[in-house]
């Protein structure tokens, strides 16, 4: 039994100094893609701007709408002029890696309105990134107004 100390300490060692070793990659990914996800967010929303997001999406991307329509690239460009808003809040981010995909989570709350829905209420939102050589890029995006029995109990 004692020669399994020196093994089992050495392993606990290495695994938590590699894991330490990669955290700080992790940190600095994590809140490139937050801070990625608040410009397209502000530039879209308060500035009405469609540059970033044209940049930043890939063809391919796809949207769920607040009101649940799903959108392609070319129409959530367009849309982009839609919002009437003095701010956004992001909160509660949670950022999950696998390979070079990144999915972010989180709280949105728009003070303004969205044509034609109108005021909207917080939302849950999800965002799909993916890494490629000149840098990070958004695949789709998902927004889901949360229920008055949600927002009551806080649990959005």
């Amino acid at each position: 039994m004692g020669n399994l100390w020196g093994p089992l300490l050495a392993a606990v060692f290495l695994f938590t100094a590699a894991a330490a070793g990669q955290e700080p990659a992790q940190d600095s990914r994590a809140a490139a893609i937050i801070e990625l996800n608040r410009a397209l967010t502000e530039s879209s929303v308060l500035d009405n701007d469609s540059t970033l997001l044209q940049e930043i999406a890939l063809d391919q991307f796809v949207v769920v709408a607040p009101g649940g329509v799903v959108e392609n690239k070319r129409q959530a460009t367009a849309g982009a002029n839609s919002f009437t808003a003095v701010g956004v809040e992001i909160t509660d981010q949670q950022v999950t890696f696998w390979g070079k995909t990144a999915v972010l989570v989180g709280k949105l709350v728009i003070d303004g309105e969205m044509q034609p829905v109108g005021r909207l209420p917080p939302m849950k939102f999800m965002a799909v990134f993916v890494e490629e050589d000149e840098g990070w890029r958004l695949m789709a995006r998902s927004m889901t107004p949360c229920h008055e029995m949600a927002i009551a109990a806080g649990r959005c």
